[in-house]
């Protein structure tokens, strides 16, 4: 029987939670924080950003500055992160911080399956912010956590 991503002993040491820039986000690290505390695991952030170019971001921003404006967003969303996990504490955890470009539900499903996630924690936005869920839950490897 496949056991999906959590160990053959059904520890957690692999847990992920998926980032954005608002208020959700703050509630699920905060969370994360504690099971990751709870089960000793190491906690890994993916923040998630839709592809510029299709967002239609070259009227704004230059194709040759997107590594720059990349870079902005990675200082931005870590800054956010030192807020709620004091670096010490995030060197305590393991912390893995990631910034992906693209689809969130496509990211989070590869860095489940390439990182060997046991525990993905997902924050939903709205209630019709399902597809991240959805696409860990049907492709994804490792247990999958909604908080509403």
């Amino acid at each position: 029987m496949d056991s999906g991503g959590l160990m053959p002993d059904g520890e957690m040491r692999e847990i992920l939670v998926h980032g954005g820039p608002d208020e959700a986000f703050d509630r699920a690290v905060v969370f994360a924080r504690r099971m990751a505390e709870s089960f000793g695991a190491r906690l890994h952030v993916l923040y998630t950003v839709g592809e510029p170019l299709s967002a239609g971001w070259t009227a704004e921003v230059s194709a040759v500055r997107l590594p720059e404006v990349h870079d902005a967003m990675a200082t931005e969303a870590q800054e956010r992160l030192a807020s709620l996990i004091p670096l010490e504490d995030q060197e305590r955890l393991g912390v893995e911080f990631v910034l992906r470009t693209g689809p969130a539900a496509e990211e989070l499903v590869r860095y489940t399956t390439e990182e060997k996630v046991d525990l993905a924690i997902v924050q939903l936005r709205s209630d019709d912010d399902t597809g991240a869920a959805h696409a860990l839950l049907e492709h994804g490897r490792c247990a999958v956590l909604v908080l509403r």
